[in-house]
């Protein structure tokens, strides 16, 4: 693979094996016991909802439902990340380049929330709920519990709320590592910042 060089390995031991167990006066064995327990319950509930998954990548987006780890439904809509930094460089008169650096960078005019980001917002809510609606017409499921937003668009502020408002549906953004403690080595706040795109391995 020559993209070898990019690949995450993720291991999660035991909490009792762990550096943080060392350091606790909790017994490993009750810890080990509880989170049995939770994971038990979770696994349960999740087994009972639909839940889609959106990955927003540069031209498209994946949308996933699924049910008991069963896939329910598919479908691929043609729109993504990239078609922000297009609009950026019509309402801007920037270069590729340049939009897509001021995009990550925040270094555009005080109209782009107004103008270019929220009716990009609303055109992508506007593909999950139509993704939704051909979920709904296609089997014969009429609910999806969840929405789990990932992908680098799904940290825009304020999509999940939107999305959730469009469509009806409790909305959250995907972090795979929400449920794990973090070494002091971690910067948070990258974690947080690269956490959807790593929903998808």
């Amino acid at each position: 693979n020559a993209r070898a060089n990019r690949v995450l390995v993720l291991s999660i031991p035991d909490w009792g094996v762990t550096p943080f167990a060392a350091g606790s006066d909790r017994d490993p064995a009750q810890v080990a016991r509880e989170l049995d327990d939770y994971n038990a319950l979770a696994q349960a509930a999740c087994r009972r909802r639909n839940v889609a998954f959106v990955d927003i990548g540069a031209h498209v987006t994946h949308f996933y439902v699924l049910r008991n780890g069963q896939f329910l439904f598919s479908r691929d809509q043609a729109f993504g990340g990239n078609q922000l930094t297009v609009d950026i460089q019509r309402a801007f008169n920037l270069s590729p380049e340049e939009a897509e650096s001021a995009k990550k960078n925040q270094g555009l005019p005080e109209n782009y929330d107004n103008d270019v980001l929220q009716p990009f917002m609303e055109t992508l809510a506007l593909e999950v709920t139509r993704a939704l609606q051909f979920f709904f017409t296609s089997t014969s499921y009429n609910q999806v519990d969840q929405i789990v937003l990932a992908g680098g668009c799904a940290l825009l502020p304020g999509l999940d709320e939107l999305v959730a408002k469009r469509a009806g549906v409790a909305t959250l953004v995907a972090n795979p590592f929400g449920a794990m403690a973090v070494s002091d080595r971690i910067r948070p706040r990258q974690l947080a910042q690269d956490a959807p795109l790593l929903m998808i391995a």
